[in-house]
């Protein structure tokens, strides 16, 4: 079967294996070439951008953190991750981690850009062992925990926009539109405000609380601090557990105590399964991640909401005013970014289930077939922003965005999917 998606010669295509496509594209080398499109420097830093093409031509702070791991450490380019890390770090103010620094506006306006920081640093760690450096951002790392404890603040639309650690339950509560899911056609109406306690912004809380535990622990630094952030952490948990699971669908609510939409099926779940660790029980990670298997993926993407909620819409045409186009854009538009988290949680959820690794590795290969033979036959020799979440998956967005590039070419290199298809095309 072969489904056509888009124009200019960009296509999803079905009717080949991994196989065929490593045997006709050096696929790591063009993944890995597109990866480097996104480097810039720029007044003497080094800066990944958001995308290398059509707009976004700027580094973004949420986008940075995201693709870091997978454009500059699965590539193994560990000085320049450690200056864009200390780029950003200067920046830090309040415990907030700009989302944009341009020359005379130094934009603050959301709540997980931060936590993926401190996500990058734990990634950079567990690639290089380098603890010197993790020392230098010690301090960073736990003003960004410190005031989202005591509570922070950014400024917009001429009002104080809260973040804050919930005192009875640990769990971190923030505003309207402080997410990624951020879409605003109309000034002040935000799409998915998603404003409360979000599910992938506490499962990374809960990561982060631990990371900081671990970085005093290892120093020797403050026993009674450290026991403090682990007290902390191990509140969450169990909060989490009581308070984000949803009985009736048997998975995660995706935010609690504000957006009334807190049932909606979306795909931020799946960041409690891939970064999350002791967070979830197995059994409640399988359900998780079959809820998101069942509702939300596509081969280009996991959906941003469920087919079955009234709330969905399938097709996003780029062209469209944005007052049209961003009422899909996290409301069923696909995104290629979060596929590396899903490969991650699939991995996860397939050793509780008893699989054989090279299997698993299989299966995460397939399941990015039709995006990695997407980016070798693009004309741009690169992953979009989104795809439609309804056949024929049409792409849309930017043509070539770093978080899809990014988190692909890590799932690639992590699960040595290259090597492993061709080892099997060998003994065949």
């Amino acid at each position: 079967m072969i489904i056509m998606v888009g124009n200019q010669n960009t296509r999803l295509l079905f009717d080949k294996s991994l196989d065929d496509i490593l045997e006709k594209y050096p696929v790591l080398d063009l993944f890995k070439a597109a990866a480097n499109s996104f480097v810039k420097q720029v007044s003497g830093t080094t800066q990944i951008w958001a995308a290398s093409r059509d707009w976004f031509l700027e580094s973004w702070g949420r986008d940075t953190f995201i693709s870091l791991p997978g454009i500059l450490l699965t590539t193994k380019r560990f000085s320049e991750a450690k200056a864009v890390i200390q780029n950003y770090a200067h920046y830090e103010k309040k415990g907030l981690i700009p989302n944009r620094i341009r020359p005379h506006n130094i934009e603050y306006n959301n709540a997980d850009g931060s936590m993926w920081f401190i996500q990058a640093i734990k990634s950079y760690l567990n690639c290089t062992k380098d603890w010197d450096f993790v020392r230098q951002m010690r301090v960073t790392i736990k003003n960004i925990i410190d005031n989202y404890i005591q509570g922070t603040s950014y400024k917009r639309f001429g009002e104080e926009q809260k973040i804050k650690m919930d005192e009875n339950d640990m769990l971190i509560i923030t505003p309207p539109q402080a997410t990624w899911m951020d879409a605003e056609p109309i000034k002040h109406i935000p799409i998915t405000p998603r404003n409360g306690k979000a599910v992938e912004i506490n499962a990374l809380w809960y990561s982060n609380l631990r990371f900081l535990a671990t970085i005093e622990n290892h120093f020797n630094i403050n026993g009674v601090k450290t026991k403090h952030y682990t007290s902390i952490a191990d509140r969450v948990k169990i909060v989490y557990n009581e308070k984000f699971w949803n009985n009736h669908e048997n998975t995660l609510y995706d935010v609690l105590d504000g957006d009334p939409h807190q049932g909606a099926i979306r795909p931020n779940m799946i960041i409690a399964v891939s970064h999350g660790g002791d967070l979830l029980p197995e059994s409640r990670q399988i359900s998780a991640f079959n809820s998101v298997l069942n509702d939300l993926l596509t081969p280009g993407g996991l959906r941003t909401l469920s087919p079955r909620d009234s709330n969905y819409i399938g097709e996003y045409n780029t062209n469209s005013p944005p007052e049209e186009k961003d009422l899909a854009y996290h409301q069923g538009t696909a995104w290629p970014w979060l596929m590396g988290s899903y490969c991650d949680a699939l991995k996860r959820v397939r050793t509780y289930q008893g699989k054989n690794i090279n299997c698993i590795k299989k299966e995460i290969g397939k399941t990015l077939t039709p995006l990695i033979r997407f980016c070798m036959e693009s004309p741009f020799k690169s992953l979009p922003e989104v795809f439609s979440g309804n056949p024929p998956y049409f792409p849309g967005g930017t043509t070539s965005q770093a978080w899809s590039v990014s988190e692909i070419l890590r799932v690639i290199v992590e699960n040595n999917i290259c090597e492993l298809n061709n080892k099997h095309q060998e003994m065949n």
